[in-house]
């Protein structure tokens, strides 16, 4: 703490001046020190994981009773519960990072038995024996060694067929989006696995920030349907954060689980969707369903389109 007036200090976060052991302007602590290590987990553990701390407070209310935690930040009740954006981005750094764990798991767990009896790796000797030659090449795979040297005769084919061979050469007349496109093209006919890993990481990378620039989108679209509602832009803000909070925490557990997928998948994702904005902005189940419609309809379009660009982006650079 600052210097002290009496029996009281001045608080080091704001300024004010403070007689008990909380400030009563900002709420810091009087008691300022360095965390141990214990005491930065207990914070943590007493803050959001303990029974009483927000998580479960806020997980509990947007799993079970959709639009209802969206309800209580409207209303001013706060503090008790884990702030919009900070739910948003951890339920989205969680499933985008268990996705591509799960992606880095499924490569590294390539065993030899997974290989069939075509992809049987034949190894040349270290050296040959004192007089017969000069020494053995390296190891070698006899099918990855095919498989390129039959792409890199047939590229030039190829890349002619499906017209990027002029798009390559210096002045060629070629479309922008093609010319954009197709260096890309020539290293995909040149080595398809190896340009599809280095895609999809970059592609699982940047969709987390495609999700999160996609969300003012959505709340624009809520603000659309419900214009008559003379509600702020920040309030559909809100609920499309907690809704998507909702939407990358069910997915996250449906991937960790083995087998978890399928339709209904879908429909819990419509039917949450449905039953929030029913409770949130009210009206008639008919006209929830109409509204919900034009908005599922236009988002996934704008996600397809959002998609593309970004497929081609990823590709061209």
């Amino acid at each position: 703490m600052g210097e002290a007036s009496g029996n009281a200090s001045v608080c080091r976060n704001c300024g004010a001046l403070v007689a008990s052991k909380f400030c009563p302007d900002c709420g810091q602590s009087t008691a300022v020190h360095p965390l141990s290590v214990w005491e930065f987990f207990h914070e943590l553990i007493s803050h959001y994981v303990a029974a009483e701390g927000k998580l479960w407070r806020t997980l509990a209310l947007l799993t079970l009773r959709p639009g209802r935690l969206t309800l209580e930040y409207l209303a001013g009740r706060r503090a008790r519960y884990i702030i919009p954006l900070r739910l948003y981005l951890t339920a989205s750094f969680l499933f985008f990072a268990f996705a591509q764990w799960g992606t880095t798991f499924e490569k590294g767990s390539i065993s030899k038995a997974d290989l069939g009896d075509d992809d049987v790796v034949l190894v040349a000797p270290a050296a040959n024996k004192p007089g017969e030659g000069t020494q053995a090449a390296p190891a070698e795979t006899t099918r990855a060694s095919d498989a390129q040297q039959f792409a890199a005769s047939s590229l030039p084919k190829q890349l002619e067929e499906m017209g990027f061979d002029k798009c390559l050469q210096a002045g060629g007349d070629c479309p922008l989006w093609k010319r954009a496109l197709a260096p890309a093209m020539r290293n995909l006919l040149r080595d398809p696995e190896r340009s599809m890993e280095r895609f999809s990481e970059r592609f699982q990378h940047s969709m987390s920030y495609a999700m999160f620039c996609l969300l003012p989108i959505f709340a624009g679209l809520l603000a659309l349907v419900y214009h008559g509602r003379h509600m702020y832009y920040g309030e559909h803000l809100v609920f499309a954060l907690h809704v998507h909070s909702f939407w990358f925490f069910f997915a996250l557990i449906v991937a960790a689980i083995p087998g978890a997928g399928g339709e209904w998948v879908g429909w819990v994702f419509i039917g949450y969707g449905f039953w929030a904005l029913q409770r949130v902005y009210g009206g008639r189940w008919w006209t929830t369903a109409v509204r919900g419609t034009v908005v599922s309809i236009l988002y996934l379009v704008i996600m397809g389109l959002a998609t593309a660009a970004l497929t081609l982006a990823l590709l061209s650079t």
